[in-house]
């Protein structure tokens, strides 16, 4: 995955609990370990579409 905001890329985001809104356990959002930023995870179909075009 590539962070929109750093261009950092990485294979695992920040496993680290965040503290913004409070909804532990059923967040759908991925940190970027390089800066924080948080991204919607990825859905099977986006993950398809981008490997058929990788």
């Amino acid at each position: 995955m590539k962070c929109p905001l750093c261009s950092h890329e990485f294979d695992q985001p920040d496993k680290s609990k965040c503290t913004g809104c409070g909804n532990f356990s059923s967040c759908n959002m991925q940190r970027c370990p390089n800066c924080g930023y948080e991204i919607p995870r990825e859905t099977k179909l986006e993950k398809i579409i981008r490997g058929i075009f990788k």
